[in-house]
């Protein structure tokens, strides 16, 4: 059953794409409509299509939760619908973007089934850790930062206060850095056990620190010798609508979390996904430049280009074939109604999830049937133009 949690009127002020961002932090509201109930968009009437009876009202998700934590309020811009076309129209550039990468370019689900970390060449997608912050199951590793390529200033580290560890913005003058991985068990990396530096990629180390709902991930997160080094960290307290400072970068480009905008197979199994996933694309059709809900600069500047931070949505008009797998039509109507936001570069129209020993190989295989041509890119002056809009915050609905 669908209903609606709540709705709160939003104006639209003409107003063209914006990068700003600065910390801050809003409380989170109320307690998720009290149930983990679907909240669309009111009704027996709710469709894949998203159209909202009300005009005036967003529509609110009871928001997506991992280990009894909220992967942002329900507020937040990647738990908000982006469906309803006259609040979210297509965007003007949209044709020339999808131009960009070509109509063509297939779809890829960038994961798989593989749940064995030591099977490297096959173990595809970005796992998450989860660890409760004390000590019987929680490592607060001592972490260095890589000689090259790295961000100490742009990152956040945990430092230790008697027995409890704060988040500390800025580490390059902090002389005991720390970050939390699982104590016991494998500590699962992108890529598996891949430890090579030079060949082993981006390597993302995400870990939910479940007593406190905070997230932390690292970019280039390695492990030799008992020592930690990363190439940047950043952390996110998850009940905050806090972003990154300006300009600082994240474990992505775009300067967003990951984990929040993960394919997951649990979600996709029970038939809803509530939030947007995230996207890239070929640094040759992107502007570096950056957009809200993006706060990092990065690449080369190409003005009309694709910008880090675009939102996108897989089109109304598709309807997944009734032959479709639970988990392929609950992650295309989740991408319409939710959609995807541009974090990083990499190939065309990649899409990250979790590798998972629960996803279909169906689903793959179905949704890489989807092309380009089946998305289009979102206005957002919906949320950026609103007079309560706060650029520092990912809250976008009120």
């Amino acid at each position: 059953m669908w209903v609606r949690c709540m709705t709160w009127p939003v104006w639209g002020v003409g107003m063209d794409w914006i990068a700003l961002s600065r910390d801050g932090a809003l409380p989170v509201v109320a307690a998720m409509c009290l149930t983990l109930t679907a909240c669309g968009a009111g009704g027996g009437s709710d469709t894949s299509s998203g159209a909202n009876p009300n005009p005036n009202a967003v529509v609110i998700s009871p928001g997506q939760a991992l280990a009894q934590c909220p992967l942002f309020p329900p507020q937040a811009v990647f738990n908000t619908r982006i469906d309803d076309v006259g609040r979210f129209p297509k965007h003007t550039r949209s044709d020339a973007w999808v131009s960009s990468v070509s109509g063509t370019r297939r779809f890829h689900p960038d994961w798989g089934n593989e749940a064995n970390p030591e099977e490297s060449s096959s173990y595809y997608g970005i796992p998450f850790n989860v660890v409760d912050g004390q000590a019987s199951s929680t490592d607060w590793a001592a972490i260095q930062f890589a000689a090259s390529g790295s961000a100490p200033d742009e990152s956040d580290c945990a430092v230790g206060s008697g027995t409890s560890w704060t988040i500390q913005r800025g580490c390059q003058s902090v002389g005991a850095p720390h970050f939390p991985v699982p104590s016991t068990g494998t500590v699962l990396t992108e890529g598996g056990a891949c430890n090579d530096p030079a060949t082993c990629g981006d390597h993302h180390l995400l870990v939910l620190e479940s007593g406190a709902c905070r997230l932390w991930e690292a970019y280039q997160g390695y492990r030799s010798g008992g020592q930690w080094s990363v190439s940047s960290v950043a952390a996110w307290d998850l009940n905050s609508m806090a972003m990154r400072p300006a300009t600082w970068t994240s474990a992505d480009a775009a300067g967003l979390p990951i984990l929040p905008l993960l394919a997951r197979a649990d979600e996709a199994s029970s038939g809803t996904v509530t939030h947007a996933l995230r996207v890239t694309f070929a640094p040759s059709v992107m502007d570096g430049d950056p957009v809200w809900p993006a706060s990092h600069r990065a690449g080369s500047a190409r003005a009309g280009a694709i910008p880090l931070g675009a939102a996108l949505r897989l089109k109304a008009s598709f309807v997944p074939p009734s032959n479709w797998t639970t988990q392929a039509k609950a992650l295309a109507v989740g991408m319409q109604r939710y959609g995807l936001y541009v974090a990083d570069f990499g190939s065309n129209l990649f899409v990250q999830g979790e590798p998972n020993a629960s996803w279909s190989m169906d689903t793959i295989d179905q949704l890489k049937t989807l092309s380009m041509s089946d998305f289009e890119f979102v206005d957002m002056r919906a949320v950026t133009g609103d007079s309560r809009f706060n650029s520092s915050s990912y809250q976008a609905a009120w």
